[in-house]
């Protein structure tokens, strides 16, 4: 496999990652066709930076891949999907050491599969998996709260019942039960719309910390020569 090369605007990133204001900005050499990680490491020792912070940089960019727009059900995060490419397939051993990670990072002991060239490993609506692509291996990640779907559903629901029968009662006579009904069931409504409203952004926070955990661990494993 070609070894991989980073442009301009990813060289900067690279070295933002890897220095904290202790270390002067590196000279970079013009270089059309990018930089290796080796060439990284060089110039960067020669800026004073420690050739393992430019590695780890380097591991933490290719770590985030590419994010698909999130999914949201009301404006509110439900759904995920991380995809990294990654250097080569994981051997069963490595695989073994990815699911164990994996289930560190997530808490939870899910459930592995193998099948041809695809490995996944999952637990409810949270799906991890090395797959084969055209041009070698990528991991990807998605997870979806449904059951925070169907909590805006049931408050949608339960808000369409309120205006209802409100206008119903009101209709038959009786405004002040309306207005009782209308509390009642725009209050369960409210609720359940405040229940995800508060939880949703910090799960989403929180799974996306996860899912580049795992993206970096499983960068950084497979970057290694096969042994």
């Amino acid at each position: 496999m070609t070894e991989r090369r980073y442009g301009d605007e990813e060289v900067r990133q690279i070295f933002s990652l890897a220095t904290t204001g202790d270390a002067r900005d590196p000279e970079l050499p013009p270089e059309p066709d990018g930089l290796t990680l080796d060439e990284l490491k060089r110039i960067g020792q020669e800026a004073g930076i420690e050739p393992a912070r430019v590695a780890h940089a380097v591991t933490q960019l290719d770590a985030r891949g590419q994010t698909a727009p999130v999914r949201k059900s009301l404006g509110m995060p439900v759904g995920l999907t991380r995809v990294v490419d990654l250097a080569r397939a994981p051997t069963d051993r490595e695989w073994e050491q990815l699911v164990s990670a994996f289930r560190t990072t997530f808490s939870h002991h899910g459930t592995s599969s193998t099948s041809g060239g695809l490995r996944e490993w999952s637990v409810g609506n949270l799906h991890v998996s090395v797959e084969p692509t055209e041009h070698g291996e990528q991991l990807r990640l998605t997870t979806l709260k449904d059951d925070a779907i169907a909590l805006n559903g049931l408050g949608g629901l339960l808000a369409g019942m309120a205006v209802l029968m409100s206008i119903v009662v009101t209709a038959s006579g009786a405004p002040a039960k309306a207005l009782i009904i209308l509390g009642m069931f725009g209050g369960m409504s409210a609720a359940a719309f405040g229940f995800n409203l508060i939880r949703m952004p910090r799960w989403a926070r929180e799974r996306q910390r996860q899912m580049e955990a795992a993206a970096e661990h499983a960068v950084r494993l497979l970057s290694k020569p096969q042994d």
